[in-house]
């Protein structure tokens, strides 16, 4: 098999709807100046049409069927950090590409946010990434780096080290979250479904709150539900929370940002539940009905996109999103971050950040913390993120601070 040129960064599944947003920020970042990229998928014709649509530097074009094994490992060996957008990854033979990075010591992230899925690969590669260098990070979009950063920004600003051993408990609120599906999004939940009437995973093991961090200890008197919160559809009002209602991504975040606190050492000592307000409805609902501000009544409402499609073109400018996370000490102690941006979560600010994450495992090594494994955002990247998505180009669509 031919040699492929070395890529510092290679995006897999470019060809998609999120797969072309992160090509397109690629293409005009300024830190890929003199530096080589690919584009990647199974379809030639399509990757060399998108090729042409790319001012910037030109990157290479990389043809790789994920089930043919020889040429996932050439693809790697080709690359020093892989991100891919082609999901969903428990039926696309994700873990081909994965396995691959962790054995060939390559950085790599995703967009899965399929937890039975992460969990079959944490069994399987973490110790494997661990002894090769490779740096494998769940949850590289909206789901779950708002989430996990917010949570490591707020027991920063508390100094974890300085409140003693008493409980913490973290709360993500998300304030606001407009955005839309895609055929790619709907298409990761019929797969859950699907893994659930295979017996390839139980019910009970999905909804497991600790399904990312095995053998990680609950604190005492948290509630075992995958959010964290009651397992009811009204929320109790908490001074300094208002009424928290359940937030439907809260099951593929929690999970993340629990993997982060027991790598740590944290579990045990600090709860995480996440939830949202009911303001964060009401915006949703405005904007659908509305299509915000000056956009035409002529075009038409798709909840349901097909497979490949995503969100209209006003909703990837005019949504957005904000979690206010609290951390709380057990003496009364309280600290606060905001994670907040600006475009569709899922796909205009999901996309800007798998990009910069890529770029961060590329650029950034020297500020993060020296780990591998299979990892989260905060565990592998931390500030070295932080301070990259507080620095990006588009500043605007994420804003990251945090106050005691």
């Amino acid at each position: 098999m031919p040699t492929i040129e070395k890529y510092d960064i290679l995006l897999y599944g470019a060809t998609g709807f999120t797969g072309q947003l992160v090509a397109r920020y690629l293409d005009r970042h300024p830190d890929l100046e003199g530096r080589s990229w690919a584009i990647a998928g199974r379809n030639t014709v399509k990757l060399q049409a998108l090729e042409k649509t790319l001012s910037g530097k030109k990157p290479g074009v990389v043809t790789c069927d994920l089930d043919d094994a020889a040429a996932v490992e050439a693809m790697v060996a080709s690359a020093r950090v892989i991100i891919s957008t082609a999901g969903p990854y428990s039926t696309h033979n994700g873990e081909s590409l994965l396995s691959a990075c962790a054995r060939a010591g390559v950085h790599y992230s995703d967009l899965s946010g399929e937890g039975f899925w992460q969990r079959e690969m944490i069994d399987a590669y973490h110790e494997l990434a661990k002894g090769s260098g490779a740096r494998i990070v769940l949850g590289g979009g909206v789901d779950s780096i708002p989430s996990d950063l917010g949570a490591f920004l707020a027991l920063r600003a508390l100094d974890i080290d300085e409140v003693g051993d008493g409980p913490v408990r973290v709360t993500g609120k998300y304030t606001q979250y407009s955005g839309s599906f895609s055929g790619g999004t709907l298409a990761s939940g019929k797969a859950r479904q699907a893994a659930i009437r295979s017996g390839r995973m139980t019910r009970e093991a999905m909804n497991d709150p600790y399904i990312l961090a095995p053998g990680a200890r609950p604190c005492e008197g948290e509630e075992m539900t995958p959010d964290g919160m009651p397992a009811r559809f009204l929320r109790k009002r908490e001074p300094g929370y208002g009424l928290m209602l359940p937030f439907f991504m809260a099951a593929i975040n929690a999970p993340v940002v629990r993997r982060s606190l027991a790598l740590q050492g944290l579990d045990g000592r600090v709860s995480y539940r996440e939830c949202c307000s009911p303001g964060m409805w009401s915006r949703i609902s405005w904007l659908y009905l509305s299509r915000g501000f000056g956009v035409p009544l002529g075009e038409p409402i798709k909840l349901l996109p097909k497979s490949g499609e995503g969100p209209p073109k006003w909703m990837l400018k005019q949504g957005a999103f904000s979690v206010e996370v609290t951390a709380e000490a057990h003496d009364g102690r309280i600290a606060k971050a905001v994670v907040a941006g600006q475009g569709d979560p899922g796909y205009g600010a999901t996309s800007k950040m798998l990009a910069e994450l890529g770029l961060c495992l590329l650029l950034d090594e020297k500020k993060a913390p020296k780990t591998a494994g299979v990892l989260t955002p905060a565990t592998a990247l931390g500030n070295a993120l932080v301070d990259r998505l507080n620095s990006a180009e588009d500043g605007r669509f994420m804003e990251l601070y945090s106050a005691g």
